[in-house]
């Protein structure tokens, strides 16, 4: 099974959501980013004008990660 990870690192902070496409790993990050927003009293657009900055990658279930990607069996 896969499914997607959506990362967004700021100053103090680094953000991860995730879900079963890109898109709904990216949306659930923002709404995570806004609810952020509101738990420490911040104006809660802070994050967009570094949106250009949240990607996302596509993860499986099995298997270990270095720097986001699978490490893989040498034959």
């Amino acid at each position: 099974m896969t499914f997607y990870k959506a990362q967004f690192y700021s100053r103090y902070f680094d953000f991860n959501a995730y879900g079963k496409t890109e898109a709904e790993s990216i949306e659930v990050l923002k709404k995570g980013l806004n609810n952020h927003a509101k738990q420490y009293g911040i104006e809660p657009d802070w994050w967009k004008e570094y949106e250009c900055d949240i990607y996302s990658i596509e993860v499986g279930l099995n298997g270990c990660y270095r720097d986001n990607e699978p490490i893989l069996e040498k034959p």
